[in-house]
């Protein structure tokens, strides 16, 4: 079978170059649509349910939400672990799934499942965002030298966020920092009672108030016009209007009992940058499974289309941390990887054979395999990620094509072909004379990766892609050594360029080799029990190396945490917060610094005031 495949690629070695070739273009195409991560994303599947209860202890948290949810999504299909946490008007349930449960089945099972759950009338569930941990891929700041906080946060919300959710792949985009605008109703008591009115009856008007209504139409001679009542308010000025009651044909109205004032939602965090104390931050989140080199492309076309022609003159969309560099740190990692052992492989090998053309034909095994590799990683949905890539060991993979190689060479050595034609037979012979220890070297190899494909959870997560990325790259290897290099050498090797004279501190080397070969062999037991001290000691200092689950990644970055006492009030946490940016500015190593004090008001993190990072 391997003689029949190796004679068909040497006599057809064109059609051989032009399938691979084809390969070669899927391989790329892979690539291209691969999602290409800096780090192994270990997470499992998990969906948390946000329910927020403003001004609720949370102990009422606790009974009149948390609990009624944690009933109906017990015993949701796949799920091997549900964690609740009840908060200061916060409810935070995770549920976790097993492996191979898909994130949007997920999602549905749970949706579908919280609707039957008893709460509050004024309560909504809803679903955390579909990202991990590792989503936050893009930070930035939005600044201005003539807006006030409260314009920020109102311009984050209604348009900078808005923009960015339209970039596919985005899950949301958080906002944190500055003010939400809200208008306050300031009532006063005495003349609320002067009224006769209450508190409820004021809470009624203004609920009643804001609301559109349909009335149909209205058929106006040869015209119908649609007729609604308009009663949306639009500003302060009408809330003030809004008729409470009547006295003696006088409206009583909301301003005659009370005050409207701009105010805030009560804030249970705030962000300061360096020495500012106050800041406006905007955070994208990637989708589970997305190319986040794609999508930060959209984003930074999406955030020049913002800065030119959608904000305010004055108002800016500044990065504060952007993924882009850690990933074309990472790519950069494997193009030089790829690129040190192109020319690593074409240098030795010529050192050997001194054949350009056969260190070349070894060496273009290296880019196709590792084309395959992304090619299976594509098919299976796979990301590809610097763990995976770098361990890629191109001294295995062009075992195959080495060992060809060097066959042709030194049978055209021994043989000295004069035509063409006995050259190609030459090929043949030698390629299916290394065809079946090679083929089973490989095999043994790959074989040898089974117990990698058998880790679960978090431990299979990290290593299964680096198994299945070795395992397309050694079998692209062997593929490429039985059938392209055997296509090459008919190719480009002919006898003139086979028939070379070998090197003379080859020569020597070999001799060498014989000697002390014999002498080994003589002195059998002697080298036994030098293998077993060397085995040994190597146990012995195996056993006190340290040991990493996951190699360090280095990013340039500092991440602090900061506890405060859990009594602390927001405005003191901010100027320690303040102070201690001022003293980490000092160092002449630090770029810039920002501080995330609690949370948002989405509810999407579950720290207090007393927490920063």
């Amino acid at each position: 079978m391997l003689k029949l495949l190796i004679e068909h690629c040497v006599h057809r070695r064109a059609a051989t170059i032009v399938v691979t070739l084809l390969i070669a273009a899927l391989g790329l195409r892979a690539y291209l649509e691969t999602p290409i991560e800096a780090y192994p994303d270990v997470t499992n599947t998990q969906v948390t349910v946000i329910t927020l209860m403003p001004g609720y202890a949370p102990e009422e948290v606790e009974r009149q939400v948390t609990v009624p949810l944690e009933r109906v999504l017990n015993g949701t299909p796949g799920m091997i672990q549900m964690r609740s946490q009840s908060l200061f008007g916060l409810s935070l349930v995770t549920i976790t799934f097993d492996d191979g449960i898909d994130s949007f089945y997920s999602r549905t099972l749970i949706s579908q499942r919280i609707t039957g759950a008893d709460l509050p009338e004024f309560v909504t569930p809803v679903l955390a965002p579909d990202y991990t941990p590792l989503g936050e891929i893009y930070k930035f700041m939005l600044v201005s030298d003539r807006h006030t906080l409260y314009d920020l946060r109102s311009e984050l919300e209604w348009n900078v966020s808005r923009t960015l959710r339209q970039v596919q792949g985005v899950a949301d985009v958080l906002t944190f920092g500055g003010y939400y605008k809200e208008i306050h109703v300031e009532i006063d008591p005495v003349r609320l009672e002067s009224f006769a009115l209450t508190l409820d009856e004021v809470n009624q008007a203004i609920a009643q108030s804001n609301r559109n209504v349909g009335a149909g139409f209205l058929r106006h001679g040869d015209q119908e016009m649609i007729v609604r009542g308009l009663g949306l308010l639009g500003s302060a000025e009408d809330v003030k209007n809004i008729v409470l009651k009547s006295e003696g044909g006088t409206p009583v109205t909301v301003g005659d009992v009370a005050r409207l004032v701009q105010a805030y939602t009560p804030r249970r965090g705030t962000v300061g940058l360096d020495e500012q104390k106050e800041a406006v931050e905007g955070i994208v989140l990637l989708r589970r499974g997305q190319n986040p080199s794609r999508v930060l492309a959209a984003i930074h076309d999406k955030v020049d289309e913002l800065n030119t022609g959608i904000l305010p003159a004055g108002m800016r969309v500044e990065p504060f941390l952007d993924r882009t560099e850690l990933v074309h740190n990472t790519l950069n990692t494997v193009f030089d990887n790829l690129l040190h052992g192109f020319l690593l492989v074409v240098g030795v090998v010529w050192l050997f054979l001194r054949s350009i053309r056969g260190s070349l034909i070894v060496a273009v095994v290296i880019p196709l395999s590792l084309l395959v590799a992304f090619a299976g990683l594509y098919q299976l949905g796979l990301p590809a990620n610097l763990i995976s890539l770098g361990a890629i060991d191109f001294g295995i993979i062009l075992d195959g094509a080495v060992v060809l190689v060097e066959n042709v060479i030194h049978q055209a050595n021994h043989l000295r072909p004069q035509s063409h034609r006995e050259m190609l037979k030459l090929i043949v012979a030698a390629a299916v004379d290394v065809s079946k220890p090679t083929f089973y070297a490989m095999l043994i190899i790959i074989a040898a990766l089974i117990p990698v494909f058998t880790l679960e959870r978090v431990e299979g997560r990290i290593f299964r892609p680096l198994a299945l990325t070795y395992s397309f790259a050694l079998t692209g290897g062997l593929v490429f050594a039985l059938t392209l290099v055997p296509a090459l050498c008919a190719a480009l090797i002919g006898p003139r360029q086979a028939i070379i004279a070998e090197p003379r501190f080859l020569l020597r080397l070999r001799a060498g080799y014989r000697r002390r070969l014999d002498g080994c062999l003589r002195r059998r037991p002697l080298m036994l029990t030098a293998a077993l001290l060397v085995l040994a000691s190597g146990g012995v200092a195996a056993a006190r190396l340290g040991t990493e689950f996951l190699p360090e990644l280095d990013e340039g970055d500092v991440h602090l945490f900061v506890e405060m006492p859990a009594s602390i009030a927001l405005a003191k946490g901010q100027d320690i917060l303040l102070e201690t940016r001022k003293r980490l500015r000092q160092f002449p190593e630090v770029k810039s610094i920002l501080s995330q004090q609690g949370r948002s008001e989405d509810g999407t993190d579950n720290e207090g005031v007393n927490m920063s990072e």
